[in-house]
């Protein structure tokens, strides 16, 4: 059934906690088989099939709740693991670099760059703003394991230069992101976002999953699910 208090908040915040339906057996999985342990985090993980599922049943989930439309296409995948031995902090910042198929040709797209052996580059903002981030949360997220910090409604200015975010920070103010485990956090890219270490460092494992939600963009992604 369509919740639309999930998309007033994602149209006026930018961010919104959901439950999902995901089975302990393939929150376990992927505990287990999308992380290295020790390591902060992992990029382009679409084509490992645990992950693959796991895209497929939160677009199924979120297309029901009227969050995503059917024909939503997961882009990109990243598992982040905040812990004893990788607690890292983030200044504040938008995610604004996405996976795409070869170096970028087309207009609008900016800082191209590899990562990885993977083509990045910025989309423009048109495509940004077609885009929704699903951050899966396969630990409790408390306020001592370094949570995600948003300032909400941030989203709305577009692709903000770097210089303006301390002042555009101050204006909005800042809310703490907690979640249990199994429950996704949706956020709007383009939202600023920052995270501190852990003042109680546990494993933080999120599986940071983004969502095109708009037509086929000028430069294709490199992996869809």
């Amino acid at each position: 059934m369509s919740d639309p208090g999930i998309q007033t908040r994602l149209q006026t915040s930018g961010h919104a906690v959901v439950p999902t339906d995901l089975s302990s057996f393939l929150i376990d999985n992927l505990r287990s088989t999308a992380f290295a342990e020790g390591k902060a985090g992992k990029r382009c993980l679409l084509n490992h099939p645990p992950v693959a599922e796991t895209a497929t049943r939160l677009r199924e989930t979120l297309h029901l709740t009227g969050i995503l439309p059917l024909g939503a296409i997961a882009i990109q995948a990243i598992a982040f693991d905040k812990s004893p031995a990788a607690n890292w902090k983030v200044a504040w910042h938008q995610d604004l670099m996405f996976p795409i198929a070869n170096a970028p040709k087309s207009p609008g797209y900016r800082c191209a760059s590899i990562k990885d052996g993977n083509h990045f580059a910025q989309p423009p903002d048109s495509t940004l703003n077609e885009l929704l981030a699903v951050r899966l949360h396969l630990d409790d997220c408390d306020a001592t394991n370094g949570p995600l910090r948003v300032s909400p409604g941030t989203h709305r200015f577009g692709s903000i230069p770097t210089e303006e975010i301390p002042r555009i920070v101050a204006q909005h103010g800042e809310s703490v992101c907690l979640a249990l485990t199994g429950e996704a956090l949706l956020m709007r890219p383009l939202l600023l976002h920052a995270s501190s270490q852990a003042t109680q460092p546990k494993h933080r494992r999120v599986l940071h999953f983004v969502f095109h939600c708009g037509a086929p963009p000028a430069e294709p992604w490199a992996q869809t699910v």
